[in-house]
């Protein structure tokens, strides 16, 4: 049972309770050495930091930005910041230059917490009263910058009054401000109360309590900022009193997963779709007997399916069993995943085959689907049954229906309060009783289990007056393994066409024009369903694939449609040109 208070005051409270025990598993960033920190530790600096703060003239609703990859310092900051009332506003650590300048100029941020001072070189000119590196900064480094900077081991080191206690909060003191990554214009800042984050506490609590006598692991590699890995991640583990290891970076996944082995994972389905791929090339030069007792296992686990329902009680049948022995123990091994107790993936439909392929070897993925404004606490797939192609059933406390024109609205005691300084914004989706109305559509099963069907602003409208909901189409593409990326093109187009990028371990094994042949094959089985203002006529070959890096993603990898199209306009314009089916990029 979970007795609803502000986070600040429930990290207090179990942290007092857990002194000894270990809050953080982490590489340590100076010699590169994996170690432990103890609540007992965790507290003291949150305390530390939360009284250096208050020294420093941040009050009760002052704006404090944090702008950081994921790891300890990043969740003491933000507890220390929301325990003296002062208001957390956290930074995409991929965010633009321009981004991150608007964020903190629209915030109003008083202060700003980085892991490093290389991300700030441009940040000369922002009305800010002070930054706190994670890491000391070189003096001469430190002179170059008007805005002093502290480095937070010296104020640890220096600091000796601690808050030994969070100050007064009311249900209504804003507690966050959280910037979304947004597919076009500016970022919109989504503001939380604390009794919004308390009501959403309650929520979370409900769906990731522990068995009884067991402490989770929780594993950290999705962005903190985002809030769904703010929510399980710092959240959770603080509810249930649970550790959380860190991974170093997305390119150290596989051997930090190895090495931490979390009980709890959040995930992306690109991730899912690259270990499904990874597998499925290994298989390609494996022995004929491997091949054979691969695809026998696949066989027998695939017992765990009934039509489109994942059964957890089926990890128990013979053919779970028996596929276990031969198969999926190691592999859950190898993955570092033989602990994990619950997988939950999000931000964009997993391919049913992915879903299909881990529940096969005892990994139930549960889809989730949420948005900043709801603390990503929509829906959640059952933990014992999970429904391919469907997102779940809504989170305790929050209620959901289905608009007239298919648009999915939610109402919950934790809905947001609206966008900050963007009254017109929150006018236009969140109702006077409460509605939020997402933007994204979909049905409700008999079950009440939610399935997306799309985007309302992403419909495409062709130049003879058809609507056309790019994504199923797009996921229908990119369910061949040579595709990455895929991307319709057709607003005010007589017809449409697509753009895609292609993997390169699975494209470089054949020849162009095999490249070619595959990809018109795959356009073929993709239109077979399609209404004929559907179907796709061309296919563009992109050069490079969509990142975040390149402007074609947002911080969350979801595709900034507007941006691609003014990028790949003379391409677009090539491809509609063309007499050829597959069009490379020049």
């Amino acid at each position: 049972m979970f007795t609803k208070m502000t986070l600040p005051e429930k990290f207090f409270q179990q942290a007092q309770t857990r002194l000894d025990q270990k809050a953080f598993y982490y590489c340590r960033v100076r010699d590169g050495k994996w170690v432990s920190m103890t609540w007992k530790r965790y507290r003291e600096e949150v305390s530390l930091l939360a009284s250096w703060f208050q020294a420093q003239g941040v009050e009760k609703g002052s704006k404090v930005a944090i702008l950081s990859a994921n790891r300890p310092e990043w969740i003491i900051a933000d507890l220390a910041i929301l325990s003296i009332g002062a208001i957390s506003v956290p930074v995409y650590a991929t965010s633009s230059q321009a981004d991150v300048t608007y964020i903190l100029e629209h915030s109003g941020a008083d202060m700003l917490v980085v892991d490093h001072v290389d991300r700030i070189p441009y940040l000369q000119k922002t009305q800010l009263n002070g930054i706190v590196s994670f890491e000391k900064v070189a003096k001469k480094l430190a002179e170059q910058f008007v805005t002093k900077i502290h480095a937070l081991p010296t104020i640890l080191h220096e600091t000796k009054q601690t808050l030994d206690e969070p100050v007064a909060l009311s249900n209504d003191d804003i507690a966050t401000i959280i910037y979304t990554s947004g597919t076009t214009g500016k970022p919109k800042g989504v503001i939380h109360s604390h009794g919004n984050i308390a009501e959403g506490m309650a929520a979370t609590y409900d769906t990731v309590e522990p068995p009884e006598g067991t402490v989770d692991r929780f594993f950290s590699f999705l962005p903190l900022s985002h809030v769904a890995e703010r929510q399980l991640v710092e959240i959770g583990s603080i509810m249930t009193g649970s550790e959380v290891a860190f991974a170093r970076s997305i390119d150290t996944l596989g051997e930090d997963l190895l090495r931490c082995r979390p009980t709890v994972l959040l995930c992306v389905p690109r991730l899912w779709e690259k270990i499904y791929e990874k597998i499925q090339a290994g298989l390609l030069t494996a022995s004929p007997i491997k091949r054979t007792v691969f695809a026998l296992a696949r066989t027998l686990g695939e017992q765990r399916i009934e039509e489109d329902r994942i059964k957890r009680a089926k990890d128990q049948s013979i053919g779970g069993i028996l596929s276990d022995v031969l198969v999926g123990k190691k592999l859950r091994a190898r993955l570092g995943l033989d602990r994990c107790r619950m997988l939950v993936t999000g931000a964009a439909p997993t391919r049913p085959e992915v879903m299909r392929f881990f529940a096969a070897f005892g990994m139930m993925i549960r889809e989730v689907y949420g948005l900043t404004e709801n603390l990503c606490l929509g829906v959640l797939n059952d933990a014992h049954e999970s429904v391919i192609g469907s997102c779940g059933k809504p989170f305790p406390g929050c209620e959901i229906r289905i608009a007239e024109d298919g648009e999915i609205q939610f109402r919950a005691p934790y809905m947001f309060k609206g966008y900050y300084k963007n009254p017109e914004a929150t006018h236009e989706v969140l109702s006077d009783d409460g509605w939020f109305a997402t933007g994204d559509l979909g049905t409700l099963d008999t079950d009440g289990r939610l399935r997306i069907v799309g985007r309302k602003k992403e419909l495409l409208k062709t130049s003879g007056g058809k609507y056309v909901a790019p994504v199923p189409i797009e996921d229908s593409l990119k369910s061949h393994p040579m595709v990455k990326d895929a991307m319709i093109i057709g607003d005010d187009k007589k017809y449409c066409v697509a753009l895609v990028s292609l993997e390169s371990e699975n494209a470089k094994s054949l020849g162009e024009d095999a490249r070619k042949e595959e990809l018109k094959k795959l356009l073929k089985r993709v239109n077979e369903p399609l209404a004929s203002y559907e179907s796709i006529k061309r296919v563009g070959v992109m050069k490079e694939s969509f990142t975040v890096e390149n402007g074609a993603l947002t911080p969350t990898l979801k595709v900034k449609r507007n941006v691609v199209v003014k990028q790949k306009e003379e391409f677009i314009d090539r491809l509609y040109r063309s007499d050829d089916v597959v069009v490379y990029e020049i």
